[in-house]
């Protein structure tokens, strides 16, 4: 798509949200909005098995590079499915978060909960390409509406998607190259390793 590594002027630069009869093209309901700003910095959660792929030449790209989200539907049809790790359904999203904190006790979640290493990579937001970005927080709200209150292991597994996904944003298809600033890998043992921007490298924390 031409265009589509044009770098924000800011990191508090308003993401464009979608246009009438472009992006969407239902009234009812209405789509979850796009944030006005977004960090100067986010995190990525990475590990070998997510359905986002990494390389130098291309950066982050999502499995899914096709799909445009013309309707609600679409968008809370792959977001929440993004969102609940389904792998028979190709993701067009990469899943960051805002605070570096959160992103490193996620990745020692999932290194617990999966067995295997995951990175947290710091992105610079200034090389975000130009796309919509949403706030997973604002698709699992659109999901729990209508819904009876959980209980039990319901209620348990919605605490623990609310605390996975507090401070995620979903960015659609591509993050360059570019945009990475450095990593944290999380070794299956517990260990932990700094890395200036070399996703499989690594210095140990002492």
């Amino acid at each position: 798509m031409t265009g589509f590594y044009q770098p924000l002027l800011s990191p508090s630069t308003s993401i464009t949200s979608p246009q009438p009869n472009s992006h969407y093209t239902t009234s009812s309901p209405p789509p979850p909005p796009t944030p006005t700003a977004i960090p100067a910095f986010v995190y990525r959660v990475h590990r070998a098995r997510a359905q986002t792929a990494f390389s130098w030449p291309k950066g982050f790209s999502s499995k899914n590079q096709t799909t445009i989200l013309h309707q609600t539907s679409d968008l809370s049809k792959f977001g929440i499915a993004h969102l609940h790790h389904q792998t028979n359904i190709s993701s067009p999203f990469i899943s960051v978060y805002d605070s570096a904190s959160h992103a490193e006790a996620v990745a020692a979640f999932f290194t617990a909960k999966y067995r295997e290493d995951c990175w947290v990579v710091k992105i610079d937001t200034r090389h975000f390409a130009r796309g919509p970005v949403f706030r997973a927080v604002d698709l699992l709200a659109g999901m729990r509406v209508g819904r009876e209150a959980a209980s039990g292991r319901e209620a348990a597994s919605e605490r623990e998607a609310e605390w996975l996904h507090s401070g995620e944003y979903l960015v659609t298809y591509k993050i360059p190259p570019e945009a990475i600033v450095g990593e944290t890998i999380f070794r299956r043992g517990g260990e932990k390793w700094d890395s200036p921007g070399v996703i499989g490298g690594g210095v140990a924390k002492r």
